[in-house]
């Protein structure tokens, strides 16, 4: 039997801490290209494979791939993934998959694992992907680059994820419909897989679920009502958050032009789009969608249902988009507003600071203001937000 876990379970599986044991010098950065696969098996009576892979390494880092859709050897441009201070001994263990959009669990198709990646040497024949009762199920082709960690890398959390930074958008129409955020009846939601957050957000500042609210305890608490809440967040999170092969989007992400470009403006109206949105920062991901005062908006948009009914986070709060030179200069530099408005999380005020590294480093050049969500500043300016799009 093969259990499918959606990428949000996986990263909360391989949560790993700063403190690792490793001896400094058998530290380790490797960059694993993965090229290609073929020879795939048909998983469905008609049409050809979407596959897709999930990698792991020593069960502590996991990377989920683009899917390639209809084909039997897809081939994934040498899409990158970087780790920084790995042990000497790490091993990369694949499992590929086929996409299945009608289905609740993707079709298993086989696995394979290289057991020293520090010292893998590449081979012409790939290998070979064993599938369920050891049977064949095609090959798979890949490089890894391995080095000594420098000093700067070892001043990094163990298994530290350092890129590429990714965008990924799921579009919901049914959700879409009952939120009513915007004319196309569409539901968006984001997550971005981020560079050094373990870094910037060490292990002993994660935020716990906030102990002085009633609905927090009623979530994260030992009854059955707890259990139904947070299953049906899970369910929810699943829904919102999957990949699937239509309605979703993805990129790489290299700069705050990149930022703007690609997430924040909108493709038909070459605008920004004036709106709140919630969001929470947890071991990978940037994970935000834009909430709203109905019910439907404001449930799809709750913090603990974006982390997965997590105990913690790494941050959370609201932010908004604004026009670095007021509402009448919307051609000029934009900015985004954060702030720490979680009531499920309420974290920290001084942890603003990492907040505005954590962005600066992933998108160099993004103008970032900060405010405690008590902060009059912060009203005036959701105020000032609201009358733009009354205009």
């Amino acid at each position: 039997m093969f259990l499918f876990l959606s990428e949000s379970d996986l990263e909360q599986k391989f949560r790993v801490t700063d403190s690792n044991g490793l001896d400094p010098s058998d530290r380790y950065d490797v960059v694993i290209s993965f090229k290609s696969a073929e020879d795939l098996p048909k998983m469905d009576i008609l049409g050809r494979g979407d596959p897709y892979f999930v990698a792991t390494i020593n069960d502590q880092i996991s990377f989920t791939s683009m899917i390639v859709p209809n084909t039997s050897s897809p081939k994934w441009n040498n899409e990158e993934w970087i780790v920084r201070n790995i042990p000497m001994n790490a091993k990369l263990s694949v499992t590929i998959y086929d996409k299945d959009d009608e289905k609740v669990i993707d079709d298993y198709v086989g696995k394979f694992e290289i057991e020293n990646i520090v010292n893998y040497q590449a081979s012409e024949d790939g290998h070979r992907i064993i599938g369920p009762l050891d049977q064949y199920r095609g090959r798979f082709y890949l490089s890894i680059d391995a080095s000594k960690s420098s000093p700067e890398s070892q001043q990094l959390p163990s298994y530290t994820y350092d890129g590429p930074c990714r965008f990924f958008r799921h579009d919901d129409f049914v959700v879409g419909r009952f939120t009513m955020l915007n004319h196309d009846c569409v539901y968006s939601t984001w997550k971005i897989r981020m560079r050094r957050i373990s870094f910037f957000f060490r292990y002993h500042e994660l935020q716990h679920w906030n102990l002085d609210s009633r609905n927090a305890q009623i979530l994260f608490g030992d009854c059955a009502l707890s259990l139904i809440a947070q299953n049906s967040l899970k369910l929810a999170h699943r829904t919102l958050y999957r990949r699937t092969l239509t309605n979703t989007e993805n990129g790489q992400l290299n700069s705050s032009d990149d930022l703007w470009r690609l997430v924040f403006t909108n493709k038909t109206t070459q605008r920004i789009k004036p709106c709140v949105y919630t969001y929470i920062i947890d071991d990978y991901t940037w994970r935000f969608s834009e909430t709203g005062n109905k019910f439907f908006a404001d449930y799809a948009s709750k913090h603990a249902l974006l982390a997965n009914a997590s105990e913690y986070v790494r941050y959370a709060g609201e932010f908004h988009p604004r026009p670095k030179f007021g509402w009448n200069r919307c051609d000029d530099e934009w900015e985004l507003v954060f702030n720490n408005a979680s009531g499920t999380y309420a974290p920290s005020v001084d942890l603003f600071t990492n907040l505005k590294q954590l962005l600066w480093f992933n998108f160099p050049g993004l103008n970032v203001v900060t405010y405690d969500f008590r902060d009059p500043l912060l009203k005036e300016s959701i105020e000032q937000l609201k009358l733009s799009t009354e205009k």
